[in-house]
């Protein structure tokens, strides 16, 4: 396998330099959390996108208030 290069100039390829931003930003935020904690606030926000995605699919007058909220 070869080496992956991530050392990318903002000029050479924009959208791998945030990804390569990004990537930077979790592992500060992570580094110092148990494995343990960072997979239980992963299982929260997954239940919560679970509820969001529920009470859209199941009240589509929401989606319609959002529309109109974003005007």
């Amino acid at each position: 396998m070869g080496i992956y290069k991530n050392d990318y100039s903002k000029n050479e390829d924009e959208t791998l330099w945030e990804l390569h931003e990004i990537r930077n930003k979790l592992y500060k935020e992570l580094k110092s959390k148990p494995i343990a904690q960072i997979n239980e606030e992963a299982l929260e926000k997954y239940k919560t996108w679970i509820k969001e995605k529920d009470n859209l699919t199941n009240n589509p007058s929401i989606i319609q208030q959002e529309e109109t909220n974003k005007r």
